[in-house]
Order: C-alpha cells, then structure tokens, then sequence
C-alpha cells in the first residue's frame, strides 16, 4: 500500500498510535496522542485517558517490542517534538491534497491543543508528584493513584482558582490516606514548600468532591518517627510507655491523630522529667503548640480520673 492510500496516519510519528475503536460522531478512526484519543477525521476528542488494556505488542504471546500508547497515569509532553507536517507536503515531497490534506489540518489543530498551557499544567502536576513522591519515598502504585486523583479532579474542572502544583501535592496525600500510609500533611507541606492550610483545604476538597474512603490512622503508627525527629530523640521505652497511653485512652475520636502521638510522647517524657520542651515535640510532629496543649491536658484528665478510680496511672 502507497503512503497516499494510507493517508495521513504514516505521518504520524512515534508519538501517534491508531486505534482500533471508532469515533461515536463520524465513525472514524480513532488515533492515540500522548495526552489524547482523538477522531482522526473529525479532531473530536474521544477520551484523555489511555488504558493499559488498549496496548499491543509486535507478536500475538506478548513478545517482542511494545506498541500503542504510553500505560500509565504520568504522561509527558515533549514540547520541541512536533510531529505533525505543516508544509503541506508529505514525507516524500509530494503535495498533499483533497481529503488527506484536510485531515492532516485537523490532526494538527489537536497536535497544538496536546501542547497547550492545560497539557503544560498537567506535565507540572506530575512532575511534583513524582519530586514528593521520591522524597517521602512513596510507593510507584501509591504514586501512581495520586496522579489518578489529580486526573480524575482535572476532569471535574477542580482545579479553577487553584495551584496546580499544590493540588497534585494533595492528591499524592489522599492517595496515602487511602491506603494507610501514615505520612503526616507537615511531612507534605515540608517538601513541597506548600501552606500545611492550603494542603488541608485541598485534601478535604478531593476527599468530598470524590467521596474517598480514607483510612483512619492510629496514633501509635507517628510514635517512632516523632520519638526519632525529637531532639535529642525519645528512648524507645518513652515510645512504649507513650503507646501504652494511647491504647488505654478511649476519647481519639475526630482528633489528629499526629498530635494525639505528640502529646503522648510529650505527656510522658515530662512525667519522666526528660528536658523536652513543647516547642521540640511540636517541631518533630510539625504541629502547633496549641495543638500538643491541648491534648496534654485530656491526658492529664483522664489520668486523674483514671488514678482518683482506684487505677493505675497508664504507665
């Protein structure tokens, strides 16, 4: 078969894959982007997101080199790679005519939108995702679902008015939350020089907007990394007499459980006449001081009320 009966798909190189689906308004073949699948008849775009299931590969047993689209969530667009003939002419020299002519038009008006300030914001998004993600040493699979998110919010036109930098960071945040990775949002705010606020406000949002179930995290997951941030760090026997306060005190409901963790730590090295300030263990959690004040005197009523029952103090 000759180039021109082909038509315009065996000009689109590397960064263009045709599908075997057909557009729903015109029936035309649909053509796989880096960002898009897209009508190569009519420029309609179909969808924004590439499944894994529509790979291929060079043999039928999946052997051999791959083909088809980029498979996961973290898509890049290489913005000095234009692909696209805008001369007119093929590859070969020849003038390109009629049909053919009209459909290269239409490819490239959807090869611009690929490059435009919404796929520039996406590639930023991502790239901050993957920066976070490295630093906290988050998990490909957790990283992976943050980028998930921060599509699936994109699509929801969620972003307006906010920083998209700082959203995808909230993103990667909800996607540990989701699935139990007790990373606290000061460790978040801390590496992505983003307002612990500005992190709070967008995660409620996703998490509302979405409807995410996220996992409730023990104080007692915070212990060892607050007891080791302390300066100097907490003994080991601080954390168990801390972990034993926390498994007996029974009022955790809808308190943060960082600071639950810090008060306990707090509560007991004090009891021990350690010389750690409020002011150290509020640094080491990335809490305010409020916060660990607060806590320390629940714990301190509870304890009173615990001894003045004929118990034993918690420790």
């Amino acid at each position: 078969m000759s180039k021109n009966e082909q038509g315009p798909n065996w000009m689109v190189q590397k960064k263009y894959f045709k599908s075997n689906e057909q557009c729903g308004q015109c029936k035309g073949s649909l053509i796989f982007t880096d960002v898009e699948l897209v009508c190569g008849r009519c420029g309609t775009v179909a969808d924004e997101k590439i499944s894994d299931d529509s790979r291929d590969y060079d043999n039928k047993d999946g052997s051999g080199g791959r083909v088809g689209p980029p498979t996961n969530q973290m898509w890049k667009i290489n913005e000095n790679s234009s692909v696209i003939s805008q001369t007119g002419k093929d590859a070969s020299g020849r003038r390109i005519t009629g049909q053919n002519k009209a459909m290269v038009n239409r490819i490239s008006v959807w090869d611009r939108r690929a490059k435009s300030s919404g796929a520039r914001t996406r590639n930023k998004a991502n790239s901050e995702i993957t920066r976070i993600s490295e630093i906290l040493h988050i998990p490909e699979q957790i990283k992976q679902r943050g980028a998930e998110i921060y599509r699936e919010c994109e699509k929801r036109k969620m972003l307006t008015g906010r920083k998209a930098t700082v959203f995808s960071v909230a993103c990667l945040y909800v996607s540990c939350r989701e699935n139990g990775i007790s990373k606290t949002l000061s460790e978040f705010a801390e590496a992505s020089f983003a307002k612990r606020n500005d992190l709070g406000a967008y995660y409620r949002t996703i998490v509302q907007e979405l409807d995410v179930k996220t996992k409730v995290m023990s104080p007692t997951s915070y212990l060892s990394r607050i007891a080791t941030n302390a300066v100097p760090p907490l003994s080991v026997t601080v954390q168990k007499q801390a972990m034993v306060l926390l498994e007996s005190y029974d009022d955790k409901a809808g308190k943060d459980p960082v600071g639950l963790a810090a008060a306990a730590l707090y509560y007991v090295a004090k009891l021990k006449n350690l010389n750690h300030s409020q002011r150290v263990i509020c640094t080491a959690a990335g809490i305010t001081e409020l916060t660990i004040r607060n806590r320390v005197d629940d714990f301190r009523g509870f304890d009173q009320a615990r001894c003045a029952n004929g118990g034993n103090s918690s420790w």
